[in-house]
């Protein structure tokens, strides 16, 4: 049981840590994005006429990742202390 536990522990640290450095990066590069509005005003075109066209991931992605880090964490933990004795 202290093994599962220490993993669901690892597997919440890691998404933390992925969370954090994700938006961490992103308030970096919006704070460091200088733009170039005379030339952007130049060329300027139809908004109409730029589409993006896109999917977003399931939520149930991030439980199956976070169930699969504790489960490799958990395996890890396994197998040093199986090697150690």
């Amino acid at each position: 049981m202290k093994t599962v536990i220490h993993a669901f522990a690892i597997s919440i640290i890691v998404h933390v840590v992925y969370l954090a450095s994700t938006i961490g990066i992103g308030y970096w590069k919006t704070k460091l994005y200088k733009p170039d509005v005379g030339n952007a005003w130049e060329k300027a075109a139809m908004l109409q006429n730029e589409v993006v066209f896109g999917q977003t991931g399931s939520p149930m992605v991030y439980l199956v990742s976070f169930v699969g880090v504790a489960a490799v964490s958990a395996l890890v933990m396994h197998v040093y202390q199986m090697v150690r004795g």
